[in-house]
């Protein structure tokens, strides 16, 4: 009797099967509420075209005419508005994937700042080649894609961890951030193939504002160039480097206390020790509640 594979002992039913799981963690907090408005103030936009197509658009969207008309909560509200659903999509997933990494390592303030600088300079951006008269002044600017711009630069720089899925393919994503900023500045080159210079420069600004604003609070690692066998490019240890740095010499000196706790009682701890070690659980509590929050698209 011919023996099929299924009659083979290493494919027998009980044995496990490997599987391709894609796991969606929670986003951070700010970032939730940034998604919230974004898709409630797309769905009031979709409405709204019902009565008056342009009504949203030309007034909650940036452009030259629009500020200097005395519209000046433009550059704030044009990263809320939206072009279509797929731009919505592609906006918000980015925003989810490297702004939760980005606030839960740095925190809301910082990231809520670095957010807004990034969407502030990449509108700004385009208001000055719209005076320059590049783009038609009329015509507003809408979207969050340069503040996630920003954050995706941030992501190359502290979380290489993070792996983007392109159709099937997942790849690192500082691999992602070449690419993408590659085919960005390959179409500023060409400017006759450019059907969306305005969102193009938009994206360049929200990119080096990221930059910049790194550089600004300390935060950018150092490149040094060595000698001796070659070129070497040194990375020296950054924010997020120190960072760990940091929790790992509060691990020990939390080790050191409980290890004291363990000899002498509770009572031998001083009133700097106790403390340490209330902030420490405090700590450990938040991770906890946190665990499982790794965040890949």
């Amino acid at each position: 009797m011919p023996m099929t594979w299924r009659d083979r002992p290493y494919a027998g039913d009980d044995e496990p099967r490997p599987e391709l799981r894609l796991s969606l963690g929670r986003p951070s907090t700010a970032v939730t509420w940034l998604i919230v408005v974004n898709v409630a103030a797309y769905f009031v936009d979709a409405i709204s075209r019902n009565a008056s197509p342009l009504f949203w658009g030309r007034t909650f969207g940036l452009s030259w005419d629009g500020l200097f008309s005395g519209r000046v909560w433009q550059p704030l509200t044009y990263m809320f508005v939206h072009g279509d659903l797929w731009h919505l999509v592609g906006n918000m997933l980015g925003l989810y994937v490297f702004g939760s990494e980005f606030e839960r390592a740095f925190g809301r303030d910082r990231f809520l700042t670095f957010y807004a600088i990034c969407g502030l300079v990449g509108g700004f951006a385009y208001v000055i080649i719209s005076g320059l008269g590049l783009v038609p002044t009329y015509v507003p600017i809408v979207g969050a894609s340069g503040s996630v711009y920003g954050l995706l630069i941030a992501a190359i720089i502290f979380f290489p961890h993070i792996q983007v899925i392109i159709v099937i393919f997942p790849m690192p994503v500082r691999v992602f951030g070449l690419i993408v900023l590659g085919f960005l500045l390959l179409r500023l080159v060409t400017p006759e193939r450019l059907d969306n210079l305005g969102g193009e420069i938009c994206h360049m600004g929200g990119a080096a504002a990221g930059v910049l604003t790194l550089y600004a609070w300390r935060m950018m690692p150092r490149l040094r160039l060595g000698s001796g066998e070659g070129l070497r490019r040194r990375i020296a240890r950054g924010a997020w480097e120190r960072r760990l740095r940091r929790e790992a010499e509060e691990q020990r000196e939390v080790d050191r206390i409980l290890a004291k706790v363990s000899e002498s009682g509770l009572q031998s701890l001083t009133r700097t020790e106790r403390r340490t070690l209330q902030v420490a659980t405090r700590r450990q509590q938040q991770r906890e509640r946190e665990i499982g929050r790794t965040d890949r698209v």
